[in-house]
């Protein structure tokens, strides 16, 4: 039975009276899905932590976007959807990887893509079967067919936590992950601020907010330089005092913001400026290039890290 009844038919009422009804319904729905959200976020973070991380990879093409929604999907427990994703992300992938070998292998059928792809001296076996599975099982899922209809649960997870993890493996061993001892500084500033503008976009198959691109920033962090900048003090106030350089003071930022360098470490600190702060500093003007004492605050977040620096008192500018 397919019982599809989510919206009341409110054609009979006026267009202001249906959408207050709708609205209604609507915030209704919200606590529902809340509290499913809610209910099952355990679960989903556990799903989550079953798919393998292959680090930062530069060359990607149209079906990573494939993959983080296969994930995604996945995650949920939705798992004949995440098995035609990665099944139809694998064949962009090979599509992807024999064009940029300088083949073109676009009108092959997929199975004779992957056996071409071996031919060529562009995968070995042990590749070549694993994107075979993944071809058959995302052919029986989009067909339907009698065997895979009658999979329990269990296999299908196991199937498609299984594909996530071969294709991506696949991907980081063909195409090559970064290494991170190969990591410079600026590099890592170009990684740290891709991960941060995917979290301040926010999306389904991506880094979903800035608290998820917090996390993966410390993780990278810690990969490159040896450092987790997880201190195990979460929710406890860390005092810094130092001598910094002003870089920036952005007033028409919300908040405003200043910015430091510390003189010893060369590290910037971006410190958010209170009402009071911004009166002092408008008493008493910073400039780019001066230098100053100043004491910094932050409450760590449940990561154990510094996440929002305030001022603990006015900076005094060094004479």
């Amino acid at each position: 039975m397919y019982i599809d009844a989510r919206k009341f038919d409110y054609s009979q009422l006026s267009a202001t009276e249906a959408a207050v009804a709708v609205s209604r319904d609507k915030a209704f729905t919200e606590q529902a899905y809340g509290k499913w959200f809610d209910d099952n976020v355990g679960a989903i973070i556990s799903r989550l932590w079953e798919i393998d991380d292959i680090g930062v990879i530069e060359r990607f093409g149209e079906f990573v976007k494939l993959i983080k929604e296969a994930e995604f999907t996945y995650s949920l427990g939705a798992y004949q959807s995440s098995i035609a994703l990665v099944g139809i992300s694998a064949e962009d992938f090979c599509r992807f990887f024999a064009q940029t070998s300088g083949q073109n292998l676009d009108v092959l059928s997929q199975s004779d893509r992957i056996n071409q792809l071996r031919s060529l001296g562009l995968i070995d076996n042990a590749t070549k079967a694993s994107l075979h599975d993944i071809r058959r099982l995302r052919n029986d899922c989009l067909h339907f067919n009698q065997g895979f209809k009658s999979k329990s649960e269990t296999d299908l997870k196991a199937d498609a936590i299984n594909s996530i993890n071969r294709l991506k493996h696949i991907y980081g061993a063909i195409v090559g992950a970064t290494a991170y001892d190969q990591v410079d500084a600026s590099k890592l500033i170009t990684i740290m601020e891709i991960v941060a503008s995917e979290g301040a976009r926010g999306s389904h198959d991506g880094v979903v907010n800035l608290d998820d691109a917090l996390i993966r920033a410390r993780n990278i962090f810690a990969q490159v330089t040896g450092v987790d900048l997880s201190m195990n003090l979460g929710h406890e106030r860390v005092l810094r005092w130092s001598r910094y350089t002003v870089k920036e003071v952005d007033m028409e930022w919300d908040p405003p913001e200043l910015t430091l360098e510390d003189c010893v470490s060369r590290m910037l600190v971006i410190v958010d400026l209170s009402e009071a702060d911004v009166s002092a500093l408008k008493a008493t003007p910073l400039s780019e290039g001066d230098v100053v004492l100043a004491a910094l605050v932050s409450v760590t977040n449940g990561l154990g890290m510094s996440a929002q620096w305030l001022l603990a008192t006015a900076p005094v500018k060094v004479i």
